[in-house]
């Protein structure tokens, strides 16, 4: 592992990481104040603009160098399993809050987000977090602490109790749409 290559990608893994947790930091405490009110949605949609695009930077940067640091290291341990949902999941999120993000753009006052659109953007806020966070704790176990981590023994079931969990929580917090009264009068 001790190849030029090695830490170059080692390098651009860790510069990524920077950029697109440092954009997601940055939008989540946005995100934050205005749920405190102390700042307008619209510039919070302003931040999001720019920080969208940095936060698919670095998480692309993440993935691309991740991938040769896989390929460098010859196999995945169970705990990178859990890492690369955790990847995935901060990716297919990030898609899920563009669209809430569109929807947010439709709404120039405050006040008049539907409470689901909040729950939405709290509830995508915290799988991004628990995603990147997740991330990171693993890949400083794996570089700081072993090299292989066989840890959980089914890292399968790990995933599939994270992925039922958040699936469930996002199915909760999907907006309602009230069910049309049956116009029965032209039956008989």
């Amino acid at each position: 592992m001790d190849t030029p290559l090695f830490y170059i990608l080692l390098f651009v893994h860790l510069v990524s990481l920077i950029v697109g947790f440092g954009a997601v930091i940055v939008i989540d405490t946005f995100g934050l104040l205005w749920t405190m009110r102390r700042t307008r949605l619209k510039l919070v949609n302003q931040v999001a603009n720019v920080t969208q695009r940095l936060i698919w930077i670095g998480w692309g940067g993440l993935v691309a160098s991740g991938i040769g640091l896989i390929i460098f290291k010859g196999f995945i341990d169970n705990l990178t399993m859990i890492k690369l949902f955790f990847v995935a999941m901060v990716g297919i999120n990030g898609v899920l809050l563009h669209k809430i993000k569109k929807q947010m753009e439709a709404h120039e006052i405050d006040e008049v987000l539907p409470g689901n659109l909040r729950a939405r953007i709290a509830f995508s806020s915290v799988v991004s977090q628990i995603g990147w966070w997740g991330a990171i704790i693993i890949g400083f176990a794996h570089r700081q602490i072993r090299h292989v981590i066989d840890w959980p023994p089914h890292p399968e079931y790990v995933i599939g109790a994270l992925a039922a969990i958040f699936i469930l929580i996002g199915f909760l917090t999907m907006p309602r749409h009230k069910a049309k009264a049956l116009d029965r009068s032209h039956i008989f």
